[in-house]
């Protein structure tokens, strides 16, 4: 049983809501556990962790890939303080295991337990791992993978594909928000949303594509939901509100009940980021993925193959976007019986719901 735990890293969402669902089921098998964070004082982990009741402890880290050669000059400078800062937060804390997530928190702290000799682990979300968790694995004493095609990125070293862990209350309500959806032929209801920020890519493409859609064949009733973000929201209700969409259209900044949105929804089109993958998959939701081609590495891509290969959805690169082809794709699955059942339940044989318990399953032999 674990009683102490540390979990480093965070900078955006799809890093700290992986770490926070481990966090959960750690609390869960051990209420008394003291499961403590670390990140930095500018990344989401300083928003969202101590609202949720989660004890954040800082460290001053910064990117050591990508971005200009300045931010790299000044990531390399802070390590040495990073990884003392990370020293006094060991000490203090005595975690018997200590899990990376990924971000810039994440590589000072998992070195300095190496080297200190604590249990070690990294969680990477991703079909194609970060820079930072390509480095970690070589120290790790377990590499967790959100996806199974992960695994080539490590050179042999001890990984477990467990899935991405997902908060439980999440995993309940997509768990009841998954419905059998069937193709009727006559309707259509779409998703679209790029993340809690929006797509400025979607935003712009996504009205004139489902208007394309209409315009071919007006005989298939489409109803769309938007998640925007707030910058794009006025000017995507003006693209929809010069279409014969106006009506059917659902503009909003951001959705608050994602699984009702899942549920409400036949189809997707999205980013592929790799919660968003596992929110889909969690659903049985197929989806039209559009990866973020500035991704570290493109890993969005990769996520994207992943659903696309096993014939859950249409991977769409940003560079090469085809409307026609997208608009063929939703009318196929939207008119050929069967289809939409079937893209469905494959992307529901790539959900791992119970990703969190299996990862801390292994942990605890880790940790012992």
């Amino acid at each position: 049983m674990i009683r102490r735990a540390l979990i480093a890293g965070g900078k955006t969402g799809g890093h700290l809501y992986p770490g926070v669902a481990i966090a959960e089921e750690l609390r869960r098998r051990q209420p008394d556990a003291r499961v403590t964070f670390v990140g930095t004082a500018e990344g989401i982990e300083a928003r969202v962790l101590p609202p949720l009741g989660w004890t954040l402890l800082t460290i001053s880290a910064s990117r050591l890939a990508g971005g200009g050669l300045l931010d790299r000059l000044r990531g390399l400078a802070r390590v040495p303080v990073a990884m003392f800062q990370s020293w006094r937060h060991l000490r203090h804390e005595r975690p018997q295991v200590v899990i990376g997530v990924g971000g810039y928190a994440s590589g000072p702290v998992l070195l300095t337990a190496w080297l200190c000799r604590y249990p070690t682990a990294i969680q990477e979300q991703n079909a194609l791992p970060g820079f930072t968790n390509r480095v970690l694995g070589r120290f790790a004493r377990r590499i967790y993978l959100g996806f199974d095609a992960a695994a080539a990125r490590f050179g042999g070293r001890p990984t477990l594909a467990t899935g991405n862990p997902i908060r439980r209350a999440l995993v309940e309500a997509l768990a009841s928000a998954t419905s059998t959806r069937e193709a009727s032929g006559h309707a259509l209801r779409v998703l679209v949303f790029g993340g809690s920020q929006g797509a400025r890519f979607l935003n712009e493409r996504a009205p004139a594509l489902l208007a394309s859609l209409h315009a071919a064949h007006p005989e298939l009733a489409l109803t769309v939901t938007h998640q925007t973000g707030v910058a794009d929201e006025a000017a995507t209700r003006a693209r929809y509100a010069a279409t014969p969409l106006a009506d059917a259209a659902r503009v909003l900044p951001y959705i608050d009940d994602m699984p009702a949105a899942y549920a409400a929804a036949d189809v997707a089109i999205c980013r592929a980021g790799a919660l968003t993958i596992a929110e889909l998959t969690a659903v049985g939701l197929p989806s039209v993925l559009v990866p973020f081609p500035f991704a570290a590495g493109n890993h969005q891509e990769a996520n994207a193959r992943v659903i696309a290969d096993a014939g859950a959805g249409l991977l769409v690169r940003q560079g090469e976007w085809d409307e026609a082809a997208v608009r063929d794709w939703l009318y196929d699955v939207a008119t050929t019986p069967g289809r939409l059942r079937e893209r469905s339940e494959r992307a529901r044989s790539l959900a791992r719901p119970d990703a969190a318990s299996a990862l801390v399953d292994d942990l605890e032999v880790l940790a012992a």
